[in-house]
């Protein structure tokens, strides 16, 4: 039997994706929705999770793993988000007539989680506020949303009714959660709670079923493909067409979020209907959570391939502009490809069909994005002299350069560890 480090490679091994979903109800005892919850299963993802990769686990395995209609039956499906859900627009991936999307309560409504939220209500979403309590600064949240949840285990009926008061000039509609008892259940009607969820209706149900393990090698591979404007959907096709699971996953995808795809005839036909924003999102979903199906050593090969791929990007927009960015994102992240893989990057290249210059770059550390690429690689020896000599030849100042590496280390750790590992 194979161990965890090769069934992350593996796709002939399966592992059980798990989650739960717990029924809402309406003021009439009917169903309303499922709040769907993180539960983990067998794939070690779950240990030393952060709330975006538990999210994100929950949106994967939902949606692509398991199905939002056999979850929620054609009922709504809420789903916590995060600050950098929020921010990453991850929304749009979703058909805004399946979800609800809960702002956690730790989410601080500044103005860039406030614009995010306009995001989602001008694109017909429902937007909740989970686990709410008032201040001031939370208002303009609450001129947004259209449902309050309210945790009312041990408070009392004038407690609930004082808070209640005092967001009522609001337009919206509030749910109460953990609703243990038949004298809370009759309060909360009292008071005029539209919504209801809790022990008293339902524990929340386990939901499993058994999934492919897709690798984080394939995914970033698709993901440099996506953001490469010469890739073709033909390219996009012959490498997706090769994994089973990848395969599967998209055409769930197309058929689950807001294209609306249905009747798909093809790969390319799939591709087509998804388009290649949402394509790169639901790839930066699957990439977080495969990759606690991963070794120790390969997670850290994987972390700093990510990095540098940021760092490059950072490093050649300010030196060139946006098309050398990309190219440059392209060149850092397989950079460290034979490490991840264990075997000769001549080979791997020889499968990835990259531009001749990207592959040059990789191999000899030639034209732009390659320079840039030795930058990177010198800064991460501490070979400053080296450092300050090569980024002068490229026009870029040590400041811009600090700058390049802190949000290099923001926009890994965000993806790859969620805000709870970030030290």
């Amino acid at each position: 039997m194979p161990g965890l480090a090769e069934a992350a490679t593996d796709t002939s091994v399966q592992f059980d994706v798990l989650l739960a979903r717990q029924p809402i109800f309406d003021g009439g005892g009917a169903l309303h929705g499922y709040e769907l919850l993180y539960r983990g299963g067998l794939n070690p993802t779950s240990e030393g999770s952060g709330d975006d990769r538990m999210t994100s686990q929950v949106l994967v395995n939902a949606f692509l793993s398991i199905g939002i209609g056999r979850l929620t039956g054609g009922r709504r499906a809420y789903l916590n988000f995060t600050r950098q859900l929020l921010l990453d627009r991850v929304h749009s991936v979703l058909h805004p007539g399946t979800v609800v999307i809960e702002v956690l309560e730790r989410v601080v409504p500044d103005d860039e989680v406030l614009a995010a939220c306009r995001d989602i209500v001008d694109g017909g979403y429902l937007l909740a506020l989970d686990d709410f309590e008032y201040s001031p600064a939370m208002d303009p949240l609450l001129d947004l949303a259209h449902v309050v949840k309210l945790d009312v285990l041990g408070k009392d009926e004038a407690e609930l009714a004082h808070t209640l008061d005092r967001l009522r000039h609001f337009n919206v509609r509030f749910l109460a959660e953990r609703v243990e008892t038949p004298a809370m259940r009759d309060a909360c009607h009292r008071l005029g709670f539209s919504y209801f969820q809790g022990y008293y209706f339902a524990r929340p149900e386990l939901v499993s079923q058994r999934a492919l393990p897709a690798s984080p090698a394939t995914i970033m591979k698709l993901m440099a493909m996506v953001r490469d404007d010469r890739t073709t959907e033909a390219d996009l096709e012959r490498a997706i067409q090769g994994d089973l699971t990848l395969t599967a996953k998209l055409l769930r995808a197309v058929n689950t979020v807001s294209v609306g795809g249905r009747g798909i005839s093809s790969i390319r036909h799939a591709l087509r209907l998804l388009g290649r924003q949402e394509l790169r999102r639901w790839l930066a979903l699957m990439l977080v959570t495969s990759v606690g199906a991963t070794t120790a050593a390969e997670r850290e090969l994987l972390d700093i391939a990510m990095r540098r791929a940021r760092m490059c990007e950072e490093i050649a927009r300010a030196a060139a502009g946006e098309r050398e960015a990309e190219a440059a994102f392209i060149v850092g992240l397989f950079s460290l490809l034979d490490a991840v893989l264990r075997a000769p990057m001549r080979d791997l290249l020889d499968t990835l069909n990259l531009a001749p210059e990207l592959r040059a770059a990789i191999e000899g550390r030639t034209g732009l994005a390659g320079h840039v690429l030795s930058v990177v690689e010198l800064f991460e020896q501490g070979a400053w002299d080296e450092v300050m000599a090569e980024a002068g030849g490229l026009g870029v100042s040590p400041v811009s350069l600090r700058q390049a590496y802190t949000d290099a280390l923001a926009w890994t750790a965000d993806r790859l560890h969620g805000p709870d590992m970030v030290g």
